[in-house]
């Protein structure tokens, strides 16, 4: 016994060397640790400051690629790469795959290093501590062993052998939650292109409208001069010209408000890109105004709500939700089950870091929790009813999903319709403005019929460009109804 008072060197060299091993080996493995090298070492930008870099940056690569006018595709395209919203969802997606590791790791053997130092003149505790370091001797005061410390190393390993299955199961519902996570990327996706390609077809619209505006104000200042030259010839009272003249002034009105309106659905496009669009991409109008064409597929309505149920994203993410609260159920259900887990300890104590005592320890726990309240049985419950919320939810997305596609193919049969009666209607009451202009020029009509005749012409004119975009922006709400857009970069065609 006395040997434990006296020391060397080399009887304590060991030890040490055992303890710096162990310090060493836990400082290499948490400096190697992938996720330490993950750790952004720099004060991430704030978002103002992100923006504006971004939002430069964008501008000057549109001015080098002189790519010429914006396309609802190139549009799409752009604002898919851009959009904050999907980049949330692919950091989502992220750490839903981390949640995947997370329920890996339980499957694996925990090893865990610690470092205590304590001092305590609690007779328990010093005891355990004089016990520990091999220093009890037979002449000891059990009530008054005195204030001791002890400097303490451990090395333990834990491993959960069975728990009922529970591990098991959760990391089946993190790998659903996962697909039902990464399915919201493409159903996000095909939101953001039909909203895209919305935009994009009310500017064109707001860009057509500027020009029927343009004519109608062309058309009212040929009035008024024919108006000035009735009365220059005694044929029409002054006031006469007066109401042409407020015609023009109304013309001029409209076209200031079609011109804001460009230019707030321009900035709405903008947002979407993440970028100013410069005067070179403003397209010609023209070119998208073509008619919408039905064919016999998009009658059928029925068809269409069997494709989108497949196709949607929205139904493969609530698929995998079910699925996921159907394994969280087993899991809950594990509870009622026995568990067997295993540890290992190494552990080297020491008074005054002189002499080091090692000790081992090896145990093997199994226990079954027979009752504790209901605890468990409420758990079940309670993942019970979460699997039926979800399994309404599927329900009603389901029923969203073929009222959206009903209603989107009745669209795109509704503008159809419009453009062509629309277009009858614009062709008349052109013809009827050019013949009562011809006959106020001979002085066979009153002003009256002239500004009804211009304002029927306008109008008609306006109800044919709005029916031709709504035509464009229904046929991409049926595409979007469909999932058309979910799959890699949308191609919006302006033919």
């Amino acid at each position: 016994m006395e040997r434990v008072g006296t020391f060397s060197f080399k009887e304590r060299k060991a030890p040490i060397l055992a303890r710096m091993l162990l310090i060493l080996i836990a400082g290499i493995v948490a400096a190697c640790s992938p996720y330490s090298a993950n750790v952004p070492r720099e004060e991430a930008p704030l978002p103002r400051e992100a923006i504006l870099r971004q939002w430069e940056a964008k501008s000057r690569e549109t001015i080098e690629s002189q790519q010429g006018p914006l396309t609802a595709e190139r549009a799409v395209e752009e604002a898919l790469g851009a959009s904050p919203e999907l980049e949330q969802i692919r950091q989502r997606m992220k750490a839903a795959a981390e949640q995947v590791r997370q329920a890996d790791s339980t499957f694996y053997p925990r090893l865990i290093v610690s470092e205590e130092y304590n001092i305590t003149n609690n007779p328990v505790y010093a005891l355990m501590d004089i016990i520990n370091q091999r220093r009890l001797r037979p002449d000891i005061d059990f009530n008054y062993p005195g204030t001791q410390q002890n400097f303490g190393s451990r090395i333990r390993g834990e491993w959960s052998l069975f728990e009922g299955g529970s591990h098991w199961y959760e990391r089946k519902a993190a790998v659903a939650q996962q697909r039902s996570v990464n399915a919201e990327l493409p159903a996000a996706r095909n939101q953001m292109a039909a909203k895209v390609t919305e935009i994009y077809y009310q500017w064109l619209q707001a860009l057509a409208f500027t020009g029927v505006a343009e004519r109608a104000l062309e058309s009212a200042q040929t009035d008024e001069r024919l108006g000035e030259a009735r009365v220059r010839a005694d044929a029409a009272l002054p006031s006469e010209l007066l109401r042409l003249k407020a015609r023009r002034a109304e013309a001029n009105g409209n076209l200031v408000t079609a011109r804001t309106n460009v230019q707030k659905l321009q900035a709405g496009l903008e947002r979407l890109l993440v970028r100013p669009i410069k005067a070179g991409e403003v397209p010609d109008p023209g070119i998208a105004a073509v008619a919408v064409q039905v064919d016999d597929d998009q009658k059928d309505s029925g068809r269409y709500v069997e494709i989108a149920l497949d196709k949607r994203p929205e139904m493969a993410a609530v698929r995998s939700l079910i699925q996921a609260a159907r394994e969280r159920v087993k899991s809950s259900q594990s509870g009622l089950l026995p568990r067997l887990g295993t540890n290992v300890q190494y552990e080297l104590d020491s008074q005054n870091l002189g002499s080091f005592a090692d000790s081992w320890f090896v145990g093997v726990q199994a226990t079954w929790p027979l009752f504790e309240g209901g605890l468990s049985i409420s758990k079940i419950a309670e993942a019970r009813s979460r699997l039926k919320e979800v399994e309404a939810r599927g329900e009603q997305i389901a029923l969203d999903i073929a009222l959206e596609v009903n209603q989107a193919t009745l669209a795109v049969q509704d503008a159809a319709e419009k453009i062509r009666v629309a277009d009858e209607r614009r062709k008349w009451a052109g013809k009827a403005l050019g013949e009562v202009r011809q006959i106020y020029a001979r002085q066979a009509a009153t002003v009256d019929s002239l500004l009804q005749a211009e304002l029927a012409w306008n109008q008609a004119e306006v109800s044919y460009t709005a029916a031709l975009y709504e035509g464009k922006i229904a046929q991409a709400f049926l595409r979007k109804a469909l999932g058309d857009f979910a799959e890699g970069i949308a191609v919006v065609s302006d033919q």
